[in-house]
């Protein structure tokens, strides 16, 4: 047998050699590993590990999701071509499972960014009849913050309230991914951001009302009674509200909703080609440091966020 670079889960020796293969239902064939130290057989602990089905059809299912598709259009999609078939709540499971994987590799990653960011938010009335306690609609908010020059979604969150607490964390987060290169953030004229910008990005403030000459960055205002228009986040937003409108008030649960509206977002930075700029992924351009080669991109940043690399 070939001795492999591979570890024994139990006993940490690397004196591992492929040994056969197990047979599954759904996912055919998987390697088998055995170790001449403590003779334990093993399979390799993987994010796939123990799934009943194919990790293309979990990734494939995820593709059709965000390029558009609801639950239960894709598990009837699937009954059509596989005779098992998978239920329209075990999709949305596999999003809720997969999607926070990948995020532990796609947050880690620094951004080359241009010399101006913009950042907004959306407003959604979030259908909460269902839930426990609650009755009608609940306004909640996306913000966001996009790079002008890679159309990147440099930080994201969802959150029932826009409050200088919660601005900060998006805004500290930006700051920790692209350093010192931006120079200008455009926003609207919502009175939180000034001393959101000030506490993360260094914006100083006279009390006369006027930025310093010494400020790390120029805070950009734009008003939209006064035909300003932040047009690249406000373009992106179209192709969220687009995405949105059938998700179905994101299951009532804010939680849920947090997770598929970050699943968005690696979708939109890391998977689907954008056509200004000349359709490459936004993070070809703002994480150059990360090469993907295989076609499925999804399966990778799985791979990746479970493995730590």
């Amino acid at each position: 047998m070939e001795k492999q670079d591979t570890e024994c889960p139990k006993c940490k020796s690397k004196e591992v050699v492929k040994r056969g293969f197990r047979l599954t239902e759904s996912r055919e064939k998987i390697q088998r590993y055995f170790c001449k130290s403590c003779k334990n057989r093993f399979v390799l602990d993987t994010a796939f590990f123990r799934m009943r089905n194919h990790e293309q059809m979990v990734t494939q299912t995820m593709d059709m999701y965000y390029s558009g598709m609801s639950f239960r259009k894709i598990a009837d999609h699937l009954q059509r071509f596989f005779p098992s078939g998978v239920n329209h709540s075990t999709i949305y499971r596999w999003i809720m499972k997969y999607v926070p994987i990948m995020e532990n590799f796609t947050e880690q990653q620094s951004v080359k960014a241009g010399w101006q960011l913009q950042g907004d938010e959306v407003e959604y009335k979030r259908r909460t009849s269902g839930l426990k306690g609650h009755k009608g609609v609940k306004e909640e908010y996306f913000i966001d913050i996009i790079d002008m020059d890679s159309r990147y979604l440099v930080s994201t969150d969802y959150q029932g309230e826009r409050t200088n607490k919660v601005l900060n964390k998006v805004y500290y987060n930006a700051k920790r991914k692209v350093g010192d290169q931006v120079k200008v953030i455009s926003t609207d004229g919502l009175v939180a951001y000034p001393r959101t910008i000030k506490k993360t990005f260094g914006l100083r403030i006279h009390h006369g009302g006027k930025i310093a000459s010494t400020s790390k960055v120029i805070h950009q205002v734009i008003k939209s009674d006064s035909g300003g228009f932040n047009y690249k986040v406000e373009r992106f937003h179209n192709t969220l509200r687009e995405r949105t409108k059938v998700m179905r008030g994101f299951h009532g649960c804010i939680t849920s909703a947090q997770t598929l509206l970050k699943g968005f977002e690696i979708y939109y930075n890391w998977i689907r080609n954008h056509q200004g700029i000349e359709n490459l992924t936004p993070s070809e351009l703002a994480c150059p440091q990360v090469s993907i080669q295989g076609k499925n991109k999804w399966l990778e940043l799985i791979n990746r966020g479970y493995n730590g690399n």
